[in-house]
């Protein structure tokens, strides 16, 4: 694994690698203190958020209970003052004369609207027996009869307690436009004989102060509160909406929707969840349904729980929230560290780059310093020590140059007379026989092979000359060897142009004749000439049909041997390194031979029109 992965960052530019490096170096850690500090952040603000939401709870039921005790001890006031009330209640409607009925029924009136307040207390009323006249008071005092015949008097008979909660009763004022109360109706007992009724005692809450007192429990967006009855029986929620739409059950009487009971010692009730702080009561607790949960606490000395439903989405919507807003500002921060990591990596290895350039250009024979500046680093340090270098190197070429074209002259003021004796000697020859036609057709072509081979003094000519020089001198060749030497040219126009060391050729060429066809049993053969075009350079070929050489002699060619010590073998090697100091290593001549199939020397030269790359 770390091998392959070292593989893989050997291939990669150093620019990717300084990048790379980058955005492990600043991404990682970031992305690292995102998920943590989000993780975190989270947490606390859901411990928050519940923290909240639990104060604000035992802050609601806390003063909740407080008003439910007052209309509860204002009952007790009532319902057990024994002058005021029970004294009168006792009484036998028929032993009781009319004087003393209007003289009670004024005092009891008065007695029950001093307990109306406004504020906790609404409404006081009290049901009667029908034996007395002012049972039909209409304002704080009816009939007994009317309330017997009701569902409310049958539950609360039924539950047999001393008091009971309910919603929504008929308003005895009547009034379309009387407020929605919550009362408190408990049964007045005769206090000699305790199974026996004799009153009944109800007071009226304003339903919009209960609603006011129970949203305050709603600091939860879309959280509802609401007030249960030990039945189920929901008497007061804080939004009827939601109510509908968390318990779509509790619109019916005595259906509401399911709570466990919480037992007066549950103090080690299950807590659903992990950041909601520990109750105040030990009555509290949270119970989880589907996608809400429910945190609940009984109101002391009532069959009435408070409840409050809040969404598990809304408890973590904040911590959600703040981490999408830190994953895009995350994503935001990567990208500008992308953007400056690409720009600083594009700095930093933009003159590794350029001098890479160079480098791989050197490689082909150009030595080019760099004029950009270097700087004082590192990368300065090896651009100046660049720039040295492709100095001296110039220095060295232009003198190897200066060498090489010093040997080339020698080399051809030892083949020129060499070349020229001969053709002398056979013009003299031809001579002796009368031959004047022919010498006159040698000695033309003669002197036009050397006024090529002068060039005016250039070292570089073009191919077209190149070749018209191979055929001078191969028909001055023939006239020597009778004709028995086939040049054949298959080069086209348009490498004619091209540019080439004069007397590249020529020696490729006499060896061809001296070695392979001269060698042959017959002495005769041909040579062919073609060049094509690969790539960024031209492939001239040089294939003779003589008789090859051995791989022991190929070999020694390719390392730069000679054949012999002749003239061709010294001209061959000679070729070879005057091409690769003008063009670079990558040029050069190549030889392909097998014994008896003759042999191919390719010269591989770049493309150059117009200009002496020299």
């Amino acid at each position: 694994m770390l091998n392959a992965l070292n593989r893989i960052l050997l291939k990669l530019k150093l620019k990717h690698k300084l990048l790379l490096s980058y955005l492990l170096l600043i991404l990682l850690p970031i992305l690292y203190l995102q998920l943590y500090a989000s993780g975190k952040i989270a947490g606390i603000i859901q411990e928050m958020v519940s923290f909240s939401l639990n104060q604000s709870f035992n802050q609601t039921h806390s003063f909740l209970s407080y008003k439910l005790k007052r209309v509860t001890d204002t009952s007790d006031l009532i319902a057990l003052d024994e002058d005021q009330l029970t004294r009168i209640l006792r009484r036998d409607p028929s032993a009781y004369s009319l004087y003393e009925q209007l003289e009670d029924g004024n005092k009891l009136s008065v007695f029950l609207e001093s307990y109306r307040d406004g504020t906790d207390v609404a409404a006081v009323r009290l049901y009667l027996p029908d034996g007395f006249l002012f049972a039909s008071e209409g304002s704080s005092m009816f009939r007994l009869s009317a309330a017997q015949k009701t569902p409310w008097f049958a539950q609360l008979e039924a539950a047999q307690v001393k008091l009971m909660w309910f919603s929504g009763l008929e308003d005895p004022t009547g009034g379309p436009d009387a407020p929605h109360v919550t009362s408190l109706v408990r049964l007045i007992r005769d206090p000699d004989h305790y199974n026996h009724t004799i009153g009944l005692l109800r007071l009226d809450l304003d339903e919009r102060v209960l609603k006011e007192i129970v949203s305050r429990a709603n600091t939860v967006k879309n959280s509802l509160t609401y007030l249960q009855r030990s039945d189920g029986t929901i008497l007061i929620a804080s939004d009827e909406a939601l109510l509908k739409r968390y318990l779509p059950d509790a619109e019916t009487e005595a259906s509401a929707y399911p709570l466990e009971n919480i037992d007066a010692g549950a103090a080690d009730a299950p807590a659903i969840l992990p950041s909601m702080p520990t109750a105040a009561s030990a009555n509290e607790s949270i119970v989880s349904k589907g996608e809400l949960e429910f945190l609940q606490l009984r109101i002391p000395d009532t069959d009435l729980t408070m409840v409050t439903a809040i969404p598990r989405s809304e408890i973590v919507e904040k911590s959600a929230s703040l981490q999408r807003s830190l994953l895009v500002s995350l994503i935001g921060v990567a990208l500008l560290a992308m953007l400056l990591a690409h720009a600083i990596s594009l700095n930093m290895t933009r003159r590794i780059t350029h001098l890479s350039q160079k480098m791989k250009s050197m490689e082909t024979g150009a030595l080019e310093p760099i004029v950009k500046p270097a700087g004082e680093d590192e990368i300065g340090e090896l651009i100046h020590s660049y720039n040295a270098m492709s100095r001296q190197l110039a220095l060295l070429k232009d003198v190897e140059v200066k060498a090489v074209k010093s040997e080339m002259k020698a080399l051809q003021s030892q083949i020129n007379p060499h070349f020229l004796y001969n053709t002398l000697d056979q013009i003299n020859w031809m001579a002796q026989f009368g031959m004047n036609d022919q010498i006159a057709s040698l000695v033309q072509s003669l002197a036009r092979y050397y006024k090529l081979t002068l060039s005016n003094g250039q070292d570089i000519i073009t191919i077209g000359q190149e070749l018209e020089l191979i055929a001078y001198y191969v028909e001055i060749q023939n006239v020597r060897f009778e004709q028995k030497i086939e040049l054949v040219m298959e080069v086209e126009e348009e490498f004619l142009p091209g540019l080439i060391p004069k007397l590249t050729l020529q020696p490729i060429v006499e060896n061809a004749i001296l070695h392979g066809i001269l060698g042959s049993e017959n002495r005769e053969g041909s040579i062919t000439i073609s060049c094509e075009r690969k790539a960024d350079r031209i492939v001239l070929t040089v294939m003779d049909d003589g008789v090859g050489v051995d791989e022991e002699q190929l070999g020694r060619l390719r390392a730069g041997a000679r054949f012999q010590s002749s003239g061709s073998g010294y001209g061959i090697r000679n070729v070879q390194e005057r091409i690769k100091v003008y063009y670079g290593e990558s040029y050069g001549l190549r030889f392909f031979s097998s014994p008896g199939d003759g042999m191919a020397v390719e010269i591989h030269i770049p493309f150059v029109v117009g200009a002496d790359p020299a």
